[in-house]
């Protein structure tokens, strides 16, 4: 039975949890300065770096600052560009109807996503990314990824122009979290200092 992520108490059908996903990991971070809880979801009990799993980001308020799910149907065609739009704002609308009135679309663009299967293999798909500019100043963005499933949303990350990268902490990002715990390598542009 498929299942999906809660919002305020709420299911929210656009947003799948992978069947047999359990939570490994609950931890309190800064983001933006606001203390936000991240929670990691996976099949079984330890936190393999880059596995499946999806990664979920709540603010103090408990909003749902960011869903990240780390597994695709790698068969599946990517969606046509021409509805993505108008679907990123129906999530935006069933996610924070009011929040989502001061987005507005900047592009669409084609990008990677990958993880390692159990067996330690590569799966790496494309994903289409629709990123909105909100005016608050930040960026946000729906990634639909192959047969159109939801792969991310993410709201309220902010750009560092000084560096040409981004400044919101990347706590949904395995490689930006080694990097951060001094068990990886800095990223490059425009992914966050660690």
């Amino acid at each position: 039975m498929t299942e999906y992520v809660k919002v305020y108490g709420k299911t929210n059908q656009d947003l799948v949890m992978p069947d047999e996903f359990g939570l490994v990991s609950s931890d309190l971070r800064k983001r933006n300065g606001e203390q936000v809880r991240v929670e990691r979801y996976q099949h079984g009990k330890n936190v393999v770096p880059n596995n499946a799993h999806v990664t979920l980001v709540f603010g103090e308020d408990e909003r749902l600052i960011s869903y990240n799910n780390f597994v695709g149907d790698l068969n599946a065609p990517l969606p046509a560009k021409d509805a993505l739009v108008q679907q990123a704002m129906a999530v935006w609308q069933n996610l924070d109807a009011q929040y989502a009135a001061g987005l507005d679309f900047m592009r669409i663009d084609n990008l990677k996503r990958f993880y390692f299967d159990e067996q330690g293999k590569l799966n790496e798909f494309a994903v289409l990314w629709v990123k909105f500019a909100h005016r608050n100043g930040s960026y946000n963005w729906v990634t639909f990824g192959p047969g159109g499933q939801i792969m991310e949303v993410e709201r309220e990350s902010h750009w560092d122009y000084m560096r040409s990268r981004r400044a919101t902490e990347e706590w949904n990002y395995d490689n930006w979290v080694l990097a951060r715990e001094g068990k990886g390598p800095q990223l490059a542009a425009p992914e966050a200092l660690a």
